[in-house]
């Protein structure tokens, strides 16, 4: 049995499907449509391939190591040898100052900053700025001192007594935020 033979094909149902085939068909606006989106994921995958592209491997990363290792061996070098240090253009290394000897005059200011210390302490923050104001430069670079308060040599001691008043004014507003106010600076 065959086919023809069992049934007899309707060629109205063939012309019915081939109608719906058509009708299913996409316009031209539809198909170019379908064609930018295709171009557009094509063009993002080939801007992802490119980037994948980009990124180091395990062998590229091991040259650079490599390199690294002999700039920092350079560097080394370079500490110990000072015309190297020059050539290469690297500062060179600080220069630790000694400190002076204390002198009889010395220990007088270490009276007074500790005397100023207490007084700061038991003042209000409105006071602080005037009472080291009246201080000289001297006293108050070793207050700064005392506080951690880093100073240059070319300070200027108005600049100095606001960053020290400064200071002291944030250490209080620490220690109120903390709950701890009766604690000094």
């Amino acid at each position: 049995m065959t086919m023809s033979q069992s049934q007899p094909y309707s060629t109205e149902a063939l012309f019915k499907g081939l109608k719906g085939l058509l009708r299913s068909l996409p316009t031209e606006e539809e198909k170019r449509e379908l064609l930018r989106d295709l171009k557009a994921a094509q063009d993002f995958l080939e801007d992802l391939r490119l980037l994948v592209d980009a990124i180091p491997t395990m062998e590229s990363s091991q040259e650079l190591s490599v390199g690294l290792s002999r700039l920092d061996d350079l560097t080394e070098r370079a500490q110990r040898d000072a015309g190297l240090r020059k050539l290469l253009g690297l500062r060179g290394p600080a220069v630790v100052k000694k400190k002076k000897a204390v002198s009889p005059e010395g220990s007088d200011s270490d009276g007074r900053v500790s005397q100023l210390e207490q007084a700061i302490t038991q003042s209000e923050t409105a006071e602080i700025t005037g009472l080291l104001a009246r201080e000289p430069l001297a006293v108050l670079k070793e207050l700064a001192g005392r506080f951690e308060v880093r100073t240059t040599s070319r300070e200027r001691k108005s600049d100095l007594v606001n960053r020290i008043a400064t200071h002291i004014e944030n250490q209080r507003g620490y220690a109120i935020l903390r709950g701890s106010e009766s604690q000094p600076v």
